[in-house]
């Protein structure tokens, strides 16, 4: 097992690191978009910042575009390692997909707490406060780590001691 691990960690940082250098190269948030993003006359996309309940538009990246570009990859690699364990039940996949779900809720968590806005976390779910009415949204983070924590014990990469000593 503890090869495969290894292994796993090896190709989770190799990932880690095409992501990160993909993220932040490529507005890949264009991909995904449905609504047309501004541009300014220097050519720039325009981004919206939140503070103090208030909107801002700037015309540079701001630090939240990054996290959610790197945390929206690291989804799609996450899904897509469950995809090959299904089809093929290799342990280094079955342990990669684990690694990638903690990597992919702590990036998200990091995109949610660098927008700005006022967030209120619930079970499965958080609560996004920009301008108007509250948005619910489901907590793919909460969900990936219930999933990781499930692996890991079916794994046995944790172990729980049952009774005394």
């Amino acid at each position: 097992m503890r090869g495969e691990l290894r292994y796993s960690l090896i190709i989770a940082l190799i990932l880690v690191i095409m992501t990160i250098a993909v993220s932040t190269a490529t507005p890949v948030e264009l991909l995904f978009s449905v609504e047309p993003r501004l541009i300014a006359p220097n050519g720039n996309l325009i981004y919206v910042a939140y503070k103090d309940n208030s909107i801002y538009w700037i015309t540079y990246t701001p630090l939240y575009i990054y996290a959610w570009r790197f945390s929206a990859i690291m989804f799609l690699l996450w899904i897509a390692v469950i995809i090959i364990y299904a089809i093929k039940p290799l342990k280094t996949a079955d342990t990669l997909s684990i690694l990638l779900a903690v990597i992919f809720a702590a990036s998200e968590y990091i995109y949610l707490y660098s927008i700005g806005a006022r967030i209120i976390m619930l079970p499965l779910t958080y609560i996004l406060y920009t301008i108007g009415k509250p948005l619910l949204f489901i907590d793919v983070g909460q969900l990936a780590l219930i999933y990781a924590l499930w692996r890991a014990f079916k794994n046995n990469l944790i172990k729980i001691r049952r009774g005394g000593k």
